[in-house]
């Protein structure tokens, strides 16, 4: 015993000599972990809500997602997508005499949604947000549609340049105050370019940024970096490539690509966003090559329409599911996580009550079919 106390003492002698901090097991097993050095599942499409007579001769279009809300507090999911479609007079698309975004998939065809505006869905966001303050980040996907999908079918769509997507920042933040999201401007710091910032300081810690959301563009990066190259000023992270100033997220859709790299993105610093799963036939085949290969390489989002359970069932029973194993909202990430990470550290939300449905509830396709996973959020 006399033996112990004196080697302890030594021990403390060293630390007060030499300024060395002794790590409790507390810190051991609560590391700072960033927000780049974890991974999350996402929804694809994340309002879409199927048109059935269409679905049945297009299998792509064969899925529903549930509520936004329900997706966070039932289904894991951190990030979503959201089509969006300019719409600055209310006059070309549902609901008439309602300007700014619409939300929908394709016209004419599919526009089927749980939230028909961007302003409706990121209250919907919003909403939930304030109500889960200590949630991880979420990350919210803006694909910007302007293509003339059904020509013979009047109104052709909006062209979505420079202008446009200014409207599109300012719209976003008329629901997000500034301090709420995650912006270029903020990773930036003092840094010349973006990319600088996130290949030599990183991301910031997820305890300094609980509650917060950051946008992404799914396209249209060209556009939205006129007089803003290094997305000074702009509210969302633009979808780019290494080498230029403004990468720091990097859209990778493909995780069977060896021309992706995704892994070594992941450990320089990059955020990368990939899918699981790209049309409903992975579902239907119960083929799980793309969503193991997208959780493999360390992509921090990982998007599908399959989020728990279930939802595939539709399909001969079909078990397929993406979602993070052990059906946590979020893992550490395989690729860069710190030693002794734990899932818990990046959120531990407690459980909200699932819903029970009534005889008189509306349904849609696949929501009320899936089981909620275990998890806390």
């Amino acid at each position: 015993m006399k033996r112990l106390i004196a080697a302890l003492a030594a021990l403390v002698m060293v630390f007060a000599v030499f300024g060395l901090h002794a790590v409790t097991p507390a810190e051991a097993s609560n590391p700072n972990v960033r927000l780049n050095e974890m991974q999350v599942i996402g929804s694809h499409n994340s309002y879409h809500v199927e048109n059935p007579a269409i679905s049945q001769l297009v299998i792509d279009l064969a899925y529903t997602a549930a509520p936004l809300d329900e997706q966070f507090s039932h289904q894991g999911v951190r990030q979503i997508e959201l089509d969006v479609y300019a719409d600055p007079d209310g006059t070309l698309w549902r609901p008439l005499g309602v300007p700014g975004f619409k939300v929908f998939h394709i016209e004419q065809i599919d526009e089927g949604s749980t939230c028909e505006t961007l302003v409706v869905c990121l209250t919907q966001v919003k909403a939930w947000s304030d109500a889960h303050q200590q949630h991880m980040p979420i990350a919210i996907q803006i694909e910007l549609k302007d293509s003339d999908d059904i020509p013979a079918h009047p109104p052709p769509p909006i062209f979505i340049g420079p202008d446009q997507l200014d409207d599109l920042d300012a719209e976003i933040l008329s629901v997000f105050p500034s301090n709420d999201i995650i912006t270029p401007d903020d990773i930036r710091g003092s840094h010349s370019t973006l990319e600088d910032a996130v290949l030599t300081d990183g991301w910031p810690k997820i305890d300094d940024v609980r509650g917060k959301v950051m946008f992404l563009l799914d396209n249209k990066r060209d556009e939205y970096v006129v007089g803003h190259p290094s997305l000074e000023g702009r509210v969302a992270f633009a979808p780019s490539a290494p080498g230029l100033p403004d990468a720091a997220f990097l859209k990778l859709n493909d995780p069977l690509d060896p021309n992706a790299h995704i892994s070594d993105m992941v450990a320089a610093g990059y955020m990368v966003r990939t899918r699981a799963d790209d049309n409903p036939s992975k579902a239907r085949d119960n083929d799980t090559t793309m969503r193991d290969a997208a959780l493999a390489s360390g992509a921090q989002w990982v998007s599908t329409d399959w989020p728990v359970p279930g939802m595939a069932a539709r399909f001969d029973g079909s078990p397929y599911v993406a979602q993070i194993p052990g059906g946590t909202p979020a893992r550490c990430n395989p690729v860069n996580a710190p030693p002794g990470c734990e899932n818990a550290d990046i959120e531990n939300l407690p459980p909200d009550p699932v819903p029970v449905p009534t005889s008189t509830s509306p349904t849609t396709p696949d929501t009320n079919v899936a089981t909620s996973p275990k998890f806390t959020g």
